[in-house]
């Protein structure tokens, strides 16, 4: 039977036979629009044709949702002007030839770049004015490599040699850690940026359940930093593009909801915010020690290890701080919740949950890093990980999940620094995996990202999600 229906009826009733979403953009499509259609016992690849006759309209099934998106992007013509040029590979450590994870990668004379992923994999996209320049490639506790942007070989191998510091030299410049703390908070405004400035990031997040993906979002951001001495610490972010991988059943959508996302990145930049382990008070809630002297960039770097001390009730946090030997400033951490703490902070982790479940964090994992340009340092890399254990009402056994989120920033800019609008910012401590944003199917062949890890590479394979290949 053939019914006139609106086209956002269409595709309502095809979502409730068929278990797919349609995502679309309404300036594209009339959802008004109305439709005579003979919807039952017809394929949904032939609906769809038919629906969709608009010229330069295409479809794309992204796991359970059906995105509808305008394919006019001229291949031909873009190959015959060429302005990027589009490098992947793998960056090891030179002894091993194990992958480094999170390595950074930047072009020497300017703050464009990215970062190597979890298992040492990149790709990057260098604009054709810097084809005469140089990448490097940096990681704590290692040379720097140098390579010519136009000598690079697409998907070869980076080696990076680590670097030894002579235990001579260790003692020569051993000194107390509490007064390198002091001289770093000193030198902050000296060491880093301290006006506002521009900058574009990408970020990502995911939710595992055991190890199967929930969620895997991912976007690209211009934000604005606010000065380092302001005590207005809210970076304003516009939204510029996005989409999401989903593969959760409904009642898992009820159960829990996780704090973390932008928010949390920027939280993760300790010299903006910075942490009760950097603060004077911590003096008196941490014990510090210096463990080793490592190269960075190719200085060396003290390596600051810090622990709650036992008489301290308030201290949460252990890991370790990197300080630069020359300029006291702090370019890493790696810290997490000690773990005779962390099972005292569970509903600190939680933004939502079910009362029928309990929650019990397991672990955590904390990363930044900063880079320096033009002889101040910014924020390069943040990354954070939460485990927890979440156990239903009336069950025995626990359910494991994970989530991490990770931003890079990719490109700063302290000339044309503008402030975005309060109508146009998107609002950093919402849950960004339920946040609405329009997919562009051709967006990510022209932007950096951060490579995805191998399973994250399987579960969009296993369920039908095509990646943009940037060759």
């Amino acid at each position: 039977m053939a019914n006139s229906l609106a086209l956002d009826r269409v595709f309502e009733q095809l979502s409730q036979q068929t278990g797919f979403y349609f995502t679309y953009d309404a300036g594209i499509i009339d959802g008004d629009k109305l439709i005579t259609l003979q919807i039952n016992n017809i394929a949904l690849e032939d609906v769809l044709d038919t629906l969709l006759q608009t010229p330069n309209l295409n479809y794309e099934r992204v796991y359970n949702q059906i995105v509808i998106y305008i394919d006019n992007y001229n291949y031909s013509q873009f190959e015959d002007s060429i302005t990027y040029k589009y490098l992947n590979g793998r960056v090891i450590d030179l002894s091993t030839s194990k992958g480094l994870p999170f390595v950074s990668i930047a072009i020497k004379n300017c703050s464009f770049g990215g970062i190597a992923n979890e298992i040492g994999d990149f790709s990057i996209k260098i604009p054709k004015v810097f084809f005469n320049d140089t990448l490097v490639f940096s990681y704590l506790g290692y040379y720097n490599n140098e390579i010519a942007i136009n000598n690079f070989i697409d998907n070869q191998s980076v080696s990076l040699n680590q670097g030894v510091v002579s235990i001579q030299e260790v003692i020569v410049r051993s000194a107390d850690p509490l007064l390198l703390l002091r001289k770093s908070r000193e030198l902050i405004t000296e060491n880093y940026y301290k006006n506002p400035y521009g900058f574009q990031a990408f970020y990502r997040e995911a939710v595992k359940k055991s190890s199967d993906y929930m969620f895997y979002s991912e976007a690209l951001i211009n934000g604005y930093k606010p000065s380092i001495i302001s005590e207005n610490s809210n970076n304003r972010v516009q939204l510029e593009k996005g989409r999401k991988f989903t593969n959760i059943e409904q009642n898992d959508t009820l159960l829990v909801k996780l704090r973390g996302g932008m928010e949390a990145c920027f939280q993760l930049d300790i010299i903006h915010q910075l942490p009760d382990f950097l603060t004077v008070d911590g003096e008196l809630l941490y014990n510090y020690s210096i463990s080793d002297i490592i190269i960075w960039q190719d200085e060396l770097a003290y390596v600051v290890d810090f622990k709650p001390r036992k008489s301290s009730l308030q201290s949460v946090f252990e890991g370790v701080i990197y300080l630069s030997v020359n300029s006291y400033a702090i370019i890493g951490a790696d810290f997490s919740f000690s773990s005779n703490r962390i099972g005292k902070s569970g509903n600190s982790f939680v933004f939502r949950k079910s009362r029928k479940i309990s929650v019990y964090p397991v672990s955590t994992q904390y990363q930044v890093q900063y880079a320096k340009w033009n002889g101040k340092y910014y924020t390069k890399h943040v990354r954070g990980e939460l485990i927890i254990k979440i156990k239903k009402r009336r069950h025995i056994f626990h359910e494991n999940y994970t989530t991490f989120m990770e931003m890079v920033y990719t490109q700063i800019d302290t000339t044309d620094v503008k402030r975005p609008s309060r109508s146009n910012i998107f609002h950093t401590n919402t849950i960004f995996s339920d946040s609405e944003y329009l997919y562009d199917y051709d967006f990510w062949d022209e932007n950096n990202i951060i490579s995805p890890e191998n399973d994250i590479m399987d579960a969009f394979k296993r369920s039908g999600f095509k990646m943009q290949k940037t060759d």
